[in-house]
């Protein structure tokens, strides 16, 4: 009999037990994924510290080392300039420091300490804190009185300003004025908030705190070094100049760490890897040559250790600045200057006679040897202005005629022995005045290398109404064309002159040009009295007469140098001869100015300036007539000189502004050229260095 199939009957038990079967599943699933997702995590999470703690471990601790720590730049030791014989002209002078470095995180407690401490033991010296930030040192001492400076009212309607607080604050500096600081702050408080200040503003890197301690102060210092932390005694440089105020414009001026970079210069010096507290040229050859003079600076890691000290580690060291060695003769320029000095000391009567300049250069190189320039001051102190020669410029009056000659030479208006006639007549356009020259007699007819002797106006006159392509008839009118002015000025500036000679040095000076306004303008042209000119553009206008018509840029710079171990200069460069210009294709120019020159020396207008010397000269003198008032002028004189004229090694220019009853002009070009041949020899006997 076949087994009949099993009948289950399913109830409520069995629905809840296949429920709870389902259910579960379900949560032993969601277990194995939940524990599945927990392991993979922390698989991941061991992975990424293992790569943490091993395999990055030097890059993470270079990053932590990095946060911990910063970098600071030390000056490096400036280049000393010197004059050619190695003369010192601007130096370091070694000074001992107390230097703050940066601490992690001091209070104000611990810096009050050590400014008291300070302020007890070491002279702190306050000459140079000035009156601005004395205002500043007032308002951290005493915030009440400075907010009683600016009313409530006043208060309020700057409240919804966005810069309400630094218009505030610019109310309170505003208000304080000498008398209030001067009463609300004593000579300690400026000690002492000047230390306090300096202290609370360096939160990284170092700041000098004081400058120029005593050994003794030293040794307090280092002694308290556990009181003191972050100050530590450390050497530094400042910048002196040797002859103080003597041709210290020339030289130029550093700043100091306080003053850091100058503003109109401070991106560009940033950008250069310059730090804001940086000591760096400003002026003169400091500032021509600073890329040179200022050297690489010291790098400085500073990190702390557990109690927030700081520890100072040198990271990459710097090199001192290359020392400049000039072309400057620093005894001849102090004999010059000390003439000069004499000059305007011994005509203190000449009420219009305020400067007095002499310059000494080498023709064939450009070699300044001397520029020497003296200016009286309102109060009658004379003091030094040798940079006057390439800053101030003047009419240079007949020393120009040679630009006349040979702009016409040039232009074919004149050959060799051309004649014009200078009599008593003079020059007369239709409706001006009579022109003559110094001697209104005149000289009769006259060829160029007379006229130059002589120093004729009349010829130059009449030569250069040719240039202008005019037709002189006496007392009738006279017509010239628009370019005799530009060919003029060319031709000048070929020479020399009314364009900067490119001397190393900056802001030099171009003078003064004309706008031409008639004829008599370019007529007072042509005898040097229309434009103006510096002593330097005279001097290279100079040289290129001497050489020829090769004209040779001016320079300071001789060649740069280093010492070595054992205190040799070792040379690193040389400054190179560089030729601007080359006009001596016109050779029957130069030859007759040449001769011109020679007999201005030896018979003409400045026959007894060289007279009884044992070298020849060639030269030339000028008078520039300058008003003073309407109807009374005061004359400026000149003299250009070279020689010997064989071969000429030594160029001589000579600006007297203003003498009326005087001319110290020939008296100082013979003591200028002949202290330079005394020292350095002429001819075959020349010195070469």
């Amino acid at each position: 009999m076949p087994k009949r199939p099993r009948i289950r009957f399913r109830g409520q038990k069995e629905a809840n037990q296949e429920v709870g079967n389902v259910l579960g599943n379900v949560i032993k699933r969601r277990y194995y994924i939940v524990i599945g997702f927990v392991l993979t995590v922390a698989v991941i999470f061991a992975l990424r510290l293992f790569v943490l703690q091993i395999s990055k471990k030097d890059f993470y601790n270079a990053k932590l080392e990095q946060y911990q720590t910063n970098t600071f730049q030390v000056d490096a030791l400036r280049g000393e300039i010197v004059d050619r014989n190695y003369t010192k002209l601007a130096y370091n002078e070694n000074v001992v420091c107390a230097t703050y470095y940066a601490v992690n995180n001091m209070k104000d407690k611990e810096i009050d300490a050590i400014v008291k401490f300070l302020m007890e033991h070491v002279n702190v010296d306050i000459s140079d804190v000035t009156k601005r930030e004395k205002k500043d040192y007032l308002i951290m001492k005493d915030k009440k009185f400075a907010t009683s400076l600016v009313t409530e009212q006043e208060r309020k309607a700057l409240a919804k300003d966005e810069n309400g607080d630094r218009k505030i604050y610019n109310l309170q500096i505003k208000r304080m004025t000498d008398d209030i600081v001067n009463k609300h702050l004593s000579d300690n408080d400026v000690k002492y908030y000047k230390l306090y200040y300096a202290i609370k503003r360096c939160t990284s890197g170092s700041t000098i705190l004081l400058e120029g301690i005593s050994v003794e102060e030293a040794s307090i210092i280092g002694e308290n070094s556990d009181l003191l932390r972050g100050v530590r005694v450390t050497s530094d440089w400042k910048r002196n100049y040797t002859f103080g105020s003597n041709f210290k414009q020339v030289l130029g001026n550093v700043t100091t760490k306080k003053q850091g970079l100058p503003a109109t210069t401070k991106t560009e010096l940033l950008a250069l890897d310059y730090n804001n507290d940086s000591r760096v040229g400003t002026s003169g050859l400091e500032t021509e040559y600073e890329n040179i003079l200022s050297g690489d600076s010291s790098t400085y890691q500073l990190t702390y250790n557990k109690d927030g000290s700081p520890v100072i580690k040198k990271k990459t060291p710097g090199s001192n600045g290359l020392n400049l060695q000039l072309t400057i003769d620093s005894e001849l320029q102090e004999k010059v200057g000390q003439y000069i000095e004499n000059e305007l000391k011994s005509h203190t009567g000449e009420k219009w006679n305020n400067h007095i300049y002499c310059i000494l250069m080498r023709p064939k190189t450009g070699e300044v040897i001397a520029m020497a320039g003296k200016e009286r001051q309102k109060d009658g102190q004379i003091v030094d202005y040798a940079a006057g020669n390439y800053l101030n410029a003047y009419a240079v009056g007949s020393s120009f005629k040679p630009a006349t000659l040979y702009t016409c030479f040039k232009n074919h208006v004149i050959n060799a022995n051309h004649y014009e006639v200078d009599d008593a007549s003079g020059l007369k356009v239709k409706g001006t005045p009579t022109k003559y020259s110094h001697n209104k007699v005149g000289w009769g007819s006259i060829n160029e290398v007379t006229a130059l002797a002589y120093s004729s106006n009349v010829y130059m006159m009449k030569i250069i109404i040719k240039l202008g392509g005019g037709n002189y008839v006496y007392n009738g009118p006279l017509r010239l064309k628009k370019d005799a002015y530009k060919l003029l000025r060319n031709g000048a500036g070929e020479l020399g002159l009314g364009v900067k000679s490119g001397i190393d040095i900056p802001n030099e000076s171009l003078g003064y040009r004309g706008k031409p306004l008639n004829v008599g303008n370019i007529l007072d042209f042509s005898i040097g009295q229309y434009d103006t000119y510096t002593n330097m553009q005279l001097a290279t206008y100079t040289s290129t007469l001497a050489n020829m018509g090769v004209k040779i840029r001016p320079h300071l710079l001789k060649s740069t140098y280093t010492v070595d171990s054992e205190g040799n200069n070792v040379t690193q460069s040389k400054f190179k001869t560089k030729v601007i210009d080359d006009v001596s294709s016109e050779k029957t120019a130069f030859e007759q100015i040449k001769k011109g020159m020679q007999a201005v020396t030896s018979w003409g207008t400045m026959k007894s300036v060289f007279s009884g010397l044992p070298y020849d000269m060639a030269g030339k003198s000028g008078t520039a007539q300058v008003f003073v008032t309407k109807t009374r002028s005061v004359p400026n004189h000149m003299i250009i000189a070279y020689g010997p004229t064989a071969d000429p090694q030594i160029v001589c220019t000579v600006i007297v502004e203003q003498q009326d009853n005087n001319n110290s002009a020939p008296g100082l070009a013979r003591y200028a050229v002949d202290e330079y041949f005394k020292k350095y020899g002429y001819g075959a006997n020349a010195k070469v260095d």
